[in-house]
């Protein structure tokens, strides 16, 4: 999508800097025939950052797998019930929602495939079943904007798996990788509604395929892991590579790559020339993916087919800002960074409205904010961190206002007061099933803003 956006610099996790604001135009060359341009200009320096840019994504799903699960010793093919809705103790995933209950988990489909079984829901509540590989890309997403309130039995299996399937299986789902980031959402509207959406979360199951039949299966499948903090991105982004079909889909980038030692062999050993390119890439490139603001998901997240389409940066942007989100086709997102006359949101200085029509959808809408020092939510006295058609009273002709301020006294039955830290800010607002008026972009989200202190 060709589109102008503004690039600025977030205060983060991984960096503290300063907000500026830059107009730039997106690139619209493919992650293949940018890397084809530079290597016909012989341009070393240009081809070790495409290298770093394709890899980030690889390289943070690795690095968020080893400390979620090695480090932790976190059993796989198992789902973690997460029973309460994510607020500013939630600190495992930058820019959660907090909308729904989560089911976490990763499968491991090295030694077999496995079977997720998920019981029929309430009419009318949002669930959704989301996979994702080890590049970030989707993997599958159904649930109730298709399904309705029917659930099924699914099968996962790596591609090229050749093996009898159950009767009772009701779909097959072919992946790249045998590591699969597993993601479940059940719409939960808080009180009496909270012990019925529980209830459904704890129907859900994960099993091995042989669990499934009730016979003895293989052993799981044991890997020599890659510490973080003694290795470099281009060995593990090597070690995800080395297993599954990622490396053949991506074989011609690899080609290209493989002056680095960037090649999908676990075995690779980088000499110090290499070594040398490599940190001077991982720079250059951080710097490039960092600086590079998308405020529409549809240019950041999706499946392999339609992420191969935009250049590779583009992509590890949506997984810099916020890991394992969702295809635009069932969540829409889009980031407030600047208000209405271009200046980065702070809290510190001024509180924020905005007057908006509704967006269409199927399911549900919110915006929710988050501290943009940490990419998390933030404490405040209300623990309240969004504000959506749940929560909000509309106005007479039908739109709805939303202020928000650093200072929540006295606001607590205030239905359409939403509390912002009180430094740098950014808001989420989130569609669940758009409507045909949000994707082909009838509907546009209307700017804050400033409201003096």
């Amino acid at each position: 999508m060709k589109k102008t956006i503004l690039a600025l610099t977030l205060s983060s996790a991984f960096i503290c800097t300063s907000f500026f604001a830059t107009a730039t135009t997106v690139e619209n060359d493919s992650a293949l025939q940018q890397v084809t341009l530079a290597t016909q200009a012989q341009d070393q320096e240009k081809i070790a950052q495409l290298a770093y840019e394709y890899a980030f994504s690889i390289d943070e799903a690795y690095k968020f797998y080893y400390e979620t699960v090695v480090k932790t010793e976190y059993p796989l093919n198992q789902f973690e019930n997460i029973r309460q809705l994510a607020d500013h103790t939630y600190t495992a995933h930058p820019s959660i929602n907090n909308d729904t209950l989560h089911i976490m988990g990763w499968m491991d489909l090295a030694a077999e495939p496995v079977i997720i079984t998920i019981p029929d829901h309430d009419q009318g509540r949002y669930w959704l079943f989301h996979t994702m590989n080890m590049q970030h890309f989707t993997d599958s997403a159904f649930g109730s904007p298709d399904r309705g309130a029917e659930g099924g039995i699914f099968m996962y299996a790596v591609e090229g798996w050749q093996g009898e399937v159950p009767a009772s299986v009701d779909e097959v789902i072919y992946v790249e990788h045998p590591l699969v980031k597993m993601m479940g959402r059940i719409m939960d509207l808080g009180g009496d509604d909270s012990p019925q959406a529980q209830k459904l979360m704890d129907q859900w199951s994960v099993r091995t395929l042989s669990a499934f039949l009730g016979t003895k299966g293989p052993q799981q499948v044991q890997r020599d892991y890659p510490d973080p903090a003694n290795s470099n991105w281009v060995e593990r982004t090597n070690f995800i590579l080395s297993e599954g079909t990622m490396a053949k889909h991506d074989e011609k980038l690899l080609a290209q790559f493989k002056a680095l030692g960037l090649d999908g062999s676990a075995t690779t050993l980088l000499t110090p020339e290499q070594l040398k390119v490599a940190k001077t890439a991982q720079k250059s490139g951080f710097e490039h993916i960092k600086n590079s603001i998308f405020t529409d998901s549809r240019d950041v997240l999706g499946t392999r087919e339609e992420m191969e389409a935009v250049p590779s940066y583009q992509h590890a942007y949506g997984t810099f800002m916020g890991q394992w989100g969702l295809p635009a086709e069932q969540t829409m997102y889009t980031g407030d960074f600047v208000d209405v006359d271009g200046d980065p949101l702070d809290g510190e200085k001024y509180d924020y409205t905005v007057t908006f029509t509704a967006p269409e959808v199927a399911g549900f809408w919110s915006y929710t904010t988050y501290s943009a020092k940490t990419r998390l939510m933030e404490f405040n006295a209300l623990n309240r961190h969004s504000r959506g058609d749940r929560s909000l009273k509309a106005n007479d002709d039908g739109s709805y206002t939303i202020f928000m301020s650093s200072d929540s006294e006295g606001q607590e039955n205030n239905a359409n007061f939403l509390p912002i830290p009180d430094h740098g800010w950014y808001a989420i607002l989130r569609m669940y099933t758009p409507g045909e008026s949000v994707q082909n972009d009838q509907w546009k989200p209307t700017p804050f803003t400033k409201v003096k202190k």
